[in-house]
């Protein structure tokens, strides 16, 4: 129990310090008050003593202080009653009505001495973050959208690039190599997938001429499954056409869109 407890509103389940005066019934002062007895009453409650009693403060002022602890403090109504024995010492009676969330409706039309802005949807407040942890929010490249930095990491807060990543397919770029380009050869006769072919592969590109161009590495997988490297120049069109042959196999031909 403190000074500090003596809040501008008393809270629910939280200590408080009430200060009052003690009056004679001539409506004086009384100092030194005797026989001092506080009790307190919860919610309409049988009054029952005080944790502690009522102090007068400094010397000969006729104030006295009470600090409630939390306890005496959780009611929504806390009624205190405090007595004197001294002669004509008029009974103190004091209603508290400790504020808990939601007691309160509050209609702010100011803040730090400037207007608060008209929201624009009626009851949700427009909120506009100028600092963050003491730093000035940097500017959006596009207004309405906040700029967000992430940094990577493991720690809290922080985003792993490492693990728990998911794979995404991305589409065949254009003018970029790429390696292992897997295909299915089938047999000419029975169309069945088709093993130990010698495989050539050519291609055409944007409508052009089918060359070999730098098509290499034709190497049998399993199970009539074979793949060759392409390079840059092989898909360095928007509209890629392959095609693979080989002795006894139906021709195959394979078109691609590329990305830029």
């Amino acid at each position: 129990m403190a000074a500090t407890d003596a809040l501008p509103v008393p809270r629910k389940n939280a200590a408080y310090r009430v200060t009052f005066g003690i009056f004679k019934n001539d409506g004086t002062l009384i100092t030194g008050a005797a026989g001092l007895d506080s009790e307190v009453s919860k919610d309409a409650g049988t009054f029952t003593d005080c944790t502690n009693e009522a102090t007068e403060i400094a010397t000969s002022s006729g104030i006295y202080y009470l600090d409630l602890t939390s306890t005496e403090m959780n009611a929504d109504t806390v009624a205190l009653l405090v007595k004197s024995s001294t002669t004509g010492a008029v009974p103190v009676v004091i209603s508290l009505y400790p504020q808990e969330a939601g007691d309160i409706r509050t209609n702010s039309t100011y803040w730090n001495d400037s207007a608060v802005a008209t929201p624009t949807v009626a009851g949700v407040p427009e909120v506009d973050v100028t600092h963050w942890n003491g730093a000035a929010v940097a500017t959006p490249d596009t207004a309405g959208y906040p700029k967000v930095t992430l940094k990577v990491g493991t720690g809290t807060g922080e985003v792993s690039i490492t693990s728990g990543r998911v794979a995404i397919q991305a589409g065949i770029r254009k003018n970029q190599a790429l390696a292992n380009f897997p295909f299915l050869m089938t047999d000419s006769t029975n169309h069945n997938p088709a093993t130990g072919l010698t495989v050539t592969g050519t291609r055409s590109i944007d409508g052009a001429a089918f060359s070999s161009g730098t098509i290499a590495n034709m190497t049998e997988v399993a199970n009539g499954v074979y793949q060759c490297d392409l390079g840059a120049g092989d898909l360095n069109g928007d509209t890629i056409a392959l095609r693979f042959t080989a002795s006894g196999a139906d021709d195959l031909i394979i078109t691609i869109v590329t990305e830029p």
